[in-house]
Formats: structure tokens, sequence, C-alpha cells
């Protein structure tokens, strides 16, 4: 272990003065021209924090700035060596102070030959703590510490609900644990935080119940069904769409885009409005093309409009993908987006492969090269080959016969994928209906991208009325480029088999 910790430090060194060897010192200079340290940053308790220590490395004589609260060990040297941090006792009249964060300074000769190291020492973050309200909320930086003392629980998600003031105007998503009800008054402390549309989150440390039992009156839900595919907003607006259900999305005729309700409490039951037309109205909770996230406070159902008998929107992947910072090509047009192999990411030990094999699905892979990986996962949906490797998917087996007097419609998103050139993967999926030895092939009509098009979903429909689809079929997707030592990529999403109601 002692040879592997100076030989980690050697090979250090030895980086640092390949980096820096064209660098001449000054005349006279003796100070380092290369400096680094073994940590960035340190935590320590508020009291009786144990001191630590961390290796610098120069490749010559360095010096260190140093807050009056922290003490250093050596405070200068030479070379590599290890220094020990010690904190004093973050208190104030006695009891802890606030937290806090400040920066030792390793140094050498030049601007560029700096090291940071952030000490960070526990404390109570409450201490003098203000109370804001909600309209304060929405200027303050993110990361302040703040008290609100008296709102309402507007709605409730899974992971936390929707605060409202008095004037029903402003409003804040709060992260919490808490089991809370609609109507309660409650008062919070936590950070503020924002999502990636500037919208007001508050990650909840403490929730008090000041009274309960209350009612609450929604907003005027402005009606977005019609401006689907145009529809932002810089606040969380009390919204309402009409469409049809499907898993957690709903979808508008003649729109482009979908509506996601996002962290949905067990208490809407959506898996029983499946399929069925319904009003949703709720809190907007900002747009990633092409879904508008909301967060549902009333959904009204009006009755069965088509019958599902399979749908998938993999939104079930979303704590592996989280995991794994996997991102969304399509969306964002972004063909470096992180796309981890399906089987990397893992929860407790288990993967996302896993998960996806549990609920049934299997996957084909060929190559020409040796085996390997070659589906990956995105956030929330599955990208498949790479070059010299193609993949496809086989559904889970459906939990019911579609019945033979039923029209079913087979669809789904799909994207080929583009190329550093901007040359267009040249995908032709195709859709295979097995029924033991029986085989009905479906052709995908192809993208029809011009080099250099942006990523973007193509919805595709199969019909399969007269098809006999049970509960033994299996249903397959995947290219006709098969085994093949060109690169023949592409996404896929909301797989759904349904027909319209009787």
């Amino acid at each position: 272990m002692r040879f592997l910790k100076y030989t980690y430090r050697a090979l250090i060194l030895m980086a640092l003065l390949f980096a820096f060897g064209s660098c001449q010192e000054e005349e006279g200079t003796t100070l380092s021209q290369a400096v680094l340290a073994s940590a960035s940053a340190l935590n320590f308790e508020g009291t009786n924090g144990a001191p630590q220590t961390i290796t610098v490395y120069a490749d010559a004589e360095w010096l260190s700035e140093v807050p009056e609260w922290i003490t250093i060990s050596p405070a200068s040297g030479s070379g590599v060596m290890d220094v020990t941090i010690t904190v004093t006792d973050n208190l104030r009249d006695g009891t802890l102070d606030n937290p806090r964060r400040e920066v030792i300074v390793f140094k050498g000769a030049t601007l560029a030959s700096r090291a940071e190291v952030a000490v960070l020492q526990e404390g109570d973050k409450y201490r003098d703590v203000r109370d804001y309200t909600l309209q304060e909320l929405v200027s303050l930086d993110d990361e302040t510490v703040v008290s609100l003392p008296d709102v309402t629980v507007m709605t409730v998600t899974s992971v936390g609900f929707i605060a409202g003031d008095d004037q029903n105007v402003h409003n804040a998503y709060v992260l919490s644990e808490t089991t809370v009800n609609i109507g309660d008054k409650v008062s919070i402390l936590g950070d503020k935080t924002s999502n990636s549309q500037s919208l007001a989150i508050i990650e909840a440390d403490q929730i008090g119940i000041v009274s309960t039992g209350g009612s609450v009156t929604y907003p005027e839900a402005k009606d977005v069904t019609d401006m689907i595919d145009t529809y932002n907003a810089t606040s969380r607006e009390f919204i309402m769409v009409s469409g049809i259900l499907n898993g957690s999305n709903i979808s508008v005729a003649g729109a482009n885009y979908t509506v996601s309700i996002t962290d949905t409490p067990a208490s809407l039951d959506l898996t029983a409005m499946n399929g069925h037309r319904v009003v949703v109205s709720g809190y907007f909770d900002g747009l990633a093309e092409p879904v508008i996230k909301i967060m549902a406070a009333e959904i009204q159902d009006n009755g069965v409009a088509k019958d599902i008998y399979f749908f998938e929107d993999f939104e079930f992947l979303d704590p592996w993908a989280v995991v794994g910072n996997a991102g969304q090509s399509v969306e964002t047009d972004n063909i470096s987006a992180t796309a981890p192999q399906i089987p990397t990411p893992k929860i407790d030990g288990v993967s996302a492969l896993d998960v996806l094999l549990e609920k049934g699905y299997e996957f084909l892979r060929v190559t020409t090269k040796t085996p390997g990986e070659c589906i990956y996962l995105q956030q929330n949906y599955l990208k498949f080959g790479k070059t010299s490797y193609q993949a496809g998917i086989i559904l889970p087996k459906l939990a019911e016969d579609i019945p033979s007097s039923a029209s079913p419609v087979m669809s789904f998103d799909w994207c080929p994928m583009r190329q550093g050139s901007g040359k267009i993967d040249p995908v032709n999926l195709i859709v295979i209906i097995t029924n033991g030895t029986d085989e009905v092939t479906f052709d995908i009509p192809e993208a029809g991208f011009e080099d250099g098009h942006r990523l973007e979903w193509i919805r595709a429909e199969v019909d399969l009325t007269g098809l006999t689809i049970t509960k033994d079929t299996r249903i397959t997707i995947r290219q006709t480029n098969w085994g093949v030592a060109t690169a023949n990529r592409y996404f896929l999403d909301n797989i759904e088999i349904s027909s319209i109601a009787n």
C-alpha cells in the first residue's frame, strides 16, 4: 500500500513537471510552477471536528493562504508533502453558528500554480434565518436558506406539494417527505432552488403543521389545449388541458407535443383512467420539448376513448437515468448527450437492464465485431446500436388477448441518430408480429431527414387489424440493417397498442 501511495505521488509530480516543463523560472524565484492538492473539498463537524490530512503536490516551494478559523501544518513547504488541517469550533455565544465555508489556497509562483481546497463546517443553518413570502422567493438566489411561516398546501405530489399564498397568486414546489393534505397551513424551513426554467423549488428540511382541515380555491385555469405546441410560461401558471390519457401522458388530437403529469401521487390512480378522455387542471412545471409538464390538482374523467392493450413510456427508468446522468439527445438535438449502457446505472445493485428484463422485455443484439452491449439509456427512453452493432427490442407479453372484433393500431416514437459529419444514419425499422412459426413484418417508412437535420421524434403507426394478437404473441421492433458494419442507430419511446373503444 505504501508503494502504491508513493507511486501515485510520483506519477502526479511527473505530470506536473511535464505540463510546466517549458516554463522558465524567474531568476531568484524558487516557488513552484505547478501546485495540486489531493482533495478539492473537506467537511468538518461543527464542534470537535477531527483534523484531516491531504497531500500537496508541487515541483518546488509552495505557500498557503488560510482563513483565520482554519489552521494548516505545515503552512508552507517544498515538493510533495502531507498537510494537516484543523478548524476551530463553530460557536457563537456558546451555541452553533451558521455553517461556514471558505477556501484554502496552496500557491506557487504564478496565478496558474494555485490549488484551492474548499473547507466546509457544519452549523445551525437556520440561525438568524428570516421569514420570506412566496412572492419574495422568486427573486432569491438559489441556495438561500429560507423560512416560510404560513403557506397553504394547494396540491400534493409523490415527492412533495405545491405551496400557495393567501392571494392565490404566488406558489412554489416543496420537496418533502412529510405527509400533508390539501388545505393544510404549514411552515417551512429549507433551501430555495430552481428548476431548469427558473421555477421556484424549496428543498425542505422541516415542515410544521400550523392548521389542518382547510379548503382551497384554485385560480381560474388557463386552457392550453389548443396551444400545446406553442405554450410556455415563466411561472407555475394554473392550466388546463383536455385529451386522452396514456399512462401519465395526455395526447391532444392534432398536436405534436404531449402533456406529462409529473410526480403523480398514487391517490390519483391514473391506471384506472388509462385510455380515457380526461380534463386535467394543475400547475405548469416546465417545458422539455416536446413535453409540457403539469402537476395535477384535479382530473375529470370523461370516459373511455380507446382500449389500450399495451403502453410504455419508459418513465419508470427515470431513477436509473438520474443515477447514470443520462441526457436527452432527441429533445436537445445533442448527439453527444450522455447515454450509459443499460447494465451500467444501478440502484441497490439493480441495473436498468435488470428492471427491463423483469418487466418481460427481451433484447436482440448483432455485430460484425466482438459481441458487446449496444443498447443505451436516455432520459427516459432507449437508444439502440452503434457502428457495426445493431439492436432491437421484443415487447413483454400482453396481459390479455386482443378481441378479434377490435381494430388495433401499434404506434411508437422513434428518431434516427445523426453522425458528427451531419450524415443521418440510414435506419430502416420493421415491426415483426410472431405467433409460433408464423411471422408478419411491417416496414416503417424511413425518416427522410436530410443530412444535418435536427433530431426530432417521428410518430410511426402500424395497423394490426385482422391479425391474431394474443398473450402469446411476440412483437419485435428492430432494423432491417442487421449484422452490418455501418452506423444504423435509433431512439425509441412511447410504444402503444390500442383501438378505438366501442
